[in-house]
């Protein structure tokens, strides 16, 4: 009768033989990431963005549902962008309905969140090759890869500086992640005053993470 070693798989019994049948070893569960937000930080969420983005949560649901992606997602958008300001569009942060320098307008709110999601998709996918719209739970890295590229696109990546530095994504993450400054990178296509103090008590990651998104390590 063949025999298998000690864990490597299991047999099926056929007539009169015994036919082992490899079994993959079940793959290990990515640990959940543990929030470690500084009591500052959770409470400048509960006091500023908690309310609003709670309004505004079926729209980001009905949103991210077309789209493919989690709704947290929008909503870290629509906050970052424009404090979750139901008048204002959270692609550039301008007036809904306001003709941007690149000609784009959003005539309603929910037009801007779809183009919000079409470009955290493109944009993560593009620089990082990040897939936002596959099944699973993305880690705390790969979502401030996400929102760096969002951001400022593939600076980061193209001046070798980790997402885990960019304030748009962690500010607030952790006690070390306060009082942080933009990248102070020097190119022409920076925004946002390089080098300059980040004055959000939080990034996208911290409210994420408030809003109950399960990150992984």
């Amino acid at each position: 009768m063949p025999r298998t070693r000690a864990g490597a798989g299991k047999t099926q019994a056929t007539g009169s033989s015994r036919i082992p049948v490899l079994v993959a070893p079940a793959a290990p569960a990515t640990p959940r990431y543990r929030p470690q937000l500084p009591h500052a930080v959770a409470t400048a969420f509960f006091v500023s963005a908690k309310t609003p983005l709670a309004r505004a949560e079926p729209l980001y649901r009905d949103v991210a549902e077309q789209a493919g992606i989690p709704w947290q997602l929008l909503a870290a958008c629509d906050w970052m962008q424009c404090q979750a300001d139901p008048r204002f569009s959270p692609v550039h942060g301008e007036k809904i309905g306001r003709v941007n320098t690149d000609g784009t307008v959003y005539q309603t709110k929910s037009e801007a969140l779809a183009q919000c999601a079409s470009d955290l998709i493109e944009l993560a996918g593009m620089v990082y090759r990040i897939d936002l719209a596959a099944p699973g739970i993305l880690s705390v890295r790969a979502l401030a890869d996400a929102f760096a590229a969002f951001r400022w696109g593939g600076l980061l990546k193209r001046h070798r500086v980790s997402a885990m530095e960019f304030p748009y994504s962690v500010a607030g993450l952790t006690a070390q992640h306060t009082k942080m400054h933009w990248p102070a990178i020097k190119d022409p296509d920076a925004p946002d005053r390089p080098g300059g103090r980040f004055r959000k008590p939080f990034g996208a990651v911290p409210l994420l993470l408030s809003l109950h998104y399960p990150a992984t390590v």
